[in-house]
């Protein structure tokens, strides 16, 4: 598994989502606070990047087609190549407080969520300085 000083010496963030809008969206964010990004559509799609270029922390959708957010979770703690995980999802809260429970802190934000709160959990892991956006 990833130490946190591992993930963050990588130090970009990875957005799985399905919704091409999302990823826009958050790409944009990230960049404007200083976050290098880059985006996948699904989870097979993430599993297919360049050997060795592994985030610092992945924004995950829960729901997408083919494997899920939570078995490309359960992939990566297998393989030992699980950085820090973001969850985004628009499920219900009663989903959510069973998936809080647990041994594990588990990050999730629920859409739509604040850009701002979602900054902040990703500079967490990715280790940067400023928390101000870039001018």
């Amino acid at each position: 598994m990833f130490s946190t000083s591992a993930a963050a010496a990588e130090g970009w963030v990875a957005i799985v989502d399905d919704d091409e809008s999302i990823r826009q969206s958050l790409t944009r964010v990230f960049r404007i606070y200083g976050l290098p990004a880059k985006t996948f559509s699904s989870a097979e799609e993430f599993l297919d990047r360049a050997p060795g270029t592994n985030p610092g922390c992945i924004v995950l959708d829960v729901h997408l087609p083919g494997l899920s957010g939570f078995e490309l979770r359960d992939r990566l703690e297998a393989d030992g190549t699980a950085p820090p995980i973001i969850f985004i999802t628009a499920l219900d809260e009663a989903t959510l407080v069973k998936f809080a429970q647990g041994g594990e802190r588990r990050e999730y934000l629920r859409k739509p969520f604040d850009t701002g709160a979602l900054v902040a959990l990703v500079r967490q892991h990715v280790g940067t300085e400023s928390a101000n956006p870039a001018r």
